[in-house]
């Protein structure tokens, strides 16, 4: 039965763990979203990766919606415990960060989970504000959505430790997880509360904030140069785009992609390409491009082959489209509006296309389009270029910070945001790995799928082992 056990529960992470690889941009939110649906139904009532069954406290912290202000309103914010591994107070604990969906709880980080039982170590969670079963109101006007921001994300994750500390208790070492956006907030929780945590684990996270990237679409276009479909997406795009000069090119184009739905035409195209980037990004490019090499009709080809990496990701093009951002009306199942609003207020990150050489999606993508998105959603403009980067990035290159991993794959589009071997100028005391041919937080799975990934996780784990002595 155990046996029977630990097989059903490694199935499941096999297929459920590329909700791991906690996403940032758009493109991919929809992944996160959909396939944290997966563990909240098994790992909620499941198993842990070794098969024990998981027993998860799932409990409700009154947060404060403004944290410079005493008399704030509170809201309820979802965190979860499992010390079923720890052995009393004072082992340490893994802080679990989730980032922009609905969180899974304590399972959400399979290497994290298999760690804890290592080192037996409690388990906590905690869900970021404004997504899953963390809304301070589901409408979420552009008034309600400035609580929304990067400070108070941090500050939260304070605040609910503390919590913890003094009410339950949990004395030990800290230490933070976090993968893609959430790999951002563990290392600018370590940055900004040193006291409170001894180290943090930083998986695929960009932490450098610009707002063109156009690094990720050079990116996603030297990829599939070397599946050797590159010419042949980019064929697409032209073909895709001349068909739209019409009426009737736009309907028929719309309907052949299952986007028939999406008024923006931008939008469409911005879908266009995030079915090749996601494709990418999650290891399924060959499959992409497999469909795209096999049908003479390159634009039914390119749609056939995007319309499957959908389906595996159980979305739809309309629900990875910006248009869905602009719904202001929001369940605990929806983050689109929410990550949108932290793009435009802060972060940037806007995927464009790469008018500086080889490129994979549409010139129409550029910044002006993301531009004008910020108004017709929320009636902000676009924050200014880099701005945060001298109070938060700059740190991170400083000897004086230190106790972060920073992890990355060599396939990840996001990894040039990251901080790696290549950044300059270089801290010495920031533990720095490379997974060569990894994808987006493949390290935080619990079974390796590569031997760079093996071997980075190995001496990962020492590291951790060594801040909670």
């Amino acid at each position: 039965m155990n046996m029977l056990r630990t097989i059903l529960a490694l199935s499941v992470q096999l297929i459920s763990m590329n909700a791991l690889a906690l996403i940032i941009g758009n493109e991919f939110h929809t992944e996160s979203l959909r396939q944290q649906k997966n563990y909240e139904r098994f790992f909620h009532q499941g198993f842990r990766t070794d098969g024990s069954p998981r027993i998860m406290d799932t409990l409700y912290f009154d947060q404060k919606l403004d944290h410079a202000d005493a008399n704030s309103a509170t809201f309820k914010q979802r965190y979860f415990v499992d010390s079923s591994y720890a052995a009393d107070n004072n082992s340490p604990v893994f802080y679990i960060i989730c980032g922009e969906w609905n969180c899974a709880g304590t399972g959400s980080y399979g290497y994290a989970e298999g760690l804890a039982k290592k080192n037996k170590a409690h388990l906590v969670a905690l869900e970021h504000r404004y997504y899953g079963q963390s809304l301070p109101t589901t409408k979420l006007t552009p008034e309600i959505l400035k609580h929304l921001d990067l400070e108070s994300a941090i500050e939260d994750l304070a605040q609910v430790q503390r919590h913890m500390m003094e009410n339950r208790n949990l004395k030990g070492k800290w230490v933070a997880f976090g993968g893609s956006y959430a790999g951002t907030l563990a290392a600018y929780y370590r940055l900004k509360h040193p006291e409170l945590i001894v180290g943090a684990l930083a998986s695929s996270a960009p932490v450098l904030m610009k707002n063109e990237f156009f690094e990720y679409d050079a990116h996603i276009a030297k990829v599939i140069d070397r599946t050797q479909c590159g010419n042949k997406v980019r064929e697409v795009v032209k073909l895709i785009e001349a068909k739209m000069s019409t009426p009737e090119g736009v309907s028929e184009v719309k309907a052949l992609f299952s986007a028939s739905d999406i008024k923006e035409d931008r939008d469409f195209l911005y879908v266009v390409a995030d079915m090749l980037a996601a494709a990418v990004q999650y290891g399924r490019d060959k499959v992409f491009c497999g469909a795209l090499e096999k049908n003479p009709d390159l634009i039914a080809g390119y749609a056939d082959g995007g319309l499957k990496v959908l389906a595996s990701m159980g979305a739809s093009p309309l629900e990875i489209s910006l248009q869905i951002a602009e719904k202001v009306e929001t369940t605990p199942d929806d983050n689109m509006r929410q990550w949108m609003w932290q793009s435009c207020r802060q972060f940037g990150w806007f995927q464009v296309s790469n008018t500086r050489g080889s490129t994979s999606r549409s010139s129409q993508i550029d910044l002006k389009y993301h531009e004008d998105f910020c108004q017709r959603a929320y009636n902000i403009p676009m924050s200014t270029d880099g701005v945060m980067n001298g109070e938060w990035y700059s740190p991170l290159l400083d000897p004086a910070t230190s106790g972060i991993i920073f992890s990355n794959g060599g396939n990840d589009p996001w990894l040039t945001l990251s901080i790696t071997n290549g950044t300059s100028p270089v801290n010495p005391e920031l533990a720095l790995y490379m997974m060569d041919g990894a994808a987006h937080c493949n390290d935080l799975k619990a079974i390796a799928s590569l031997p760079s990934i093996a071997a980075a996780q190995g001496e990962m784990a020492k590291i951790i082992a060594s801040w909670i002595q």
